[in-house]
């Protein structure tokens, strides 16, 4: 992550705990509203983060979870990513996610997906990087490095 041309970033490793996630939340919600005065965006980016922690902890293979967030001012954009290591069933799990996540129209993709959800009987509704994609509009992309997957939003 390129730090030079930003308004301002910051990286966060924790153990993938419940407690952090709403402590985060607040955090990254307060940082961009602090350099830019749009707390609507401030939300959907603070939301996304959130979606993005509950997996890490739901998923985690390990004891260090990163948050990466940076703002870049040149391009009016926010870059956030959460990085954690996951097992090799998990990563299977989360690209077949992925592929559907990232397939036509976010609308139609979340619709899909709360469907699907509602007619689930695992209390898995699945819809965290569907709900993501639609809501923030952000551009997303995952990183598998091994056993360490990167999930990076960059919202414009």
């Amino acid at each position: 992550m390129q730090v030079q041309d930003s308004l301002g970033f910051i990286e966060i490793k924790f153990g993938p705990r419940w407690k952090y996630i709403a402590v985060v939340r607040a955090f990254i919600q307060n940082f961009i509203a602090v350099s830019y005065s749009d707390n609507l965006r401030a939300d959907k980016i603070a939301m996304a983060a959130s979606e993005l922690l509950e997996n890490a902890v739901k998923y985690a293979q390990g004891e260090e979870t990163i948050v990466k967030l940076q703002l870049l001012p040149e391009k009016e954009s926010i870059m956030v990513s959460v990085s954690n290591q996951a097992s090799p069933e998990a990563i299977k799990g989360l690209k077949e996610i992925w592929d559907k996540v990232m397939q036509g129209d976010p609308l139609q993709a979340y619709i899909s997906q709360m469907q699907l959800a509602a007619t689930r009987n695992d209390s898995k509704s699945q819809l965290g990087l569907v709900r993501i994609r639609y809501e923030t509009g952000a551009d997303m992309k995952l990183d598998i490095d091994g056993d360490r997957v990167t999930i990076t939003l960059t919202q414009s």
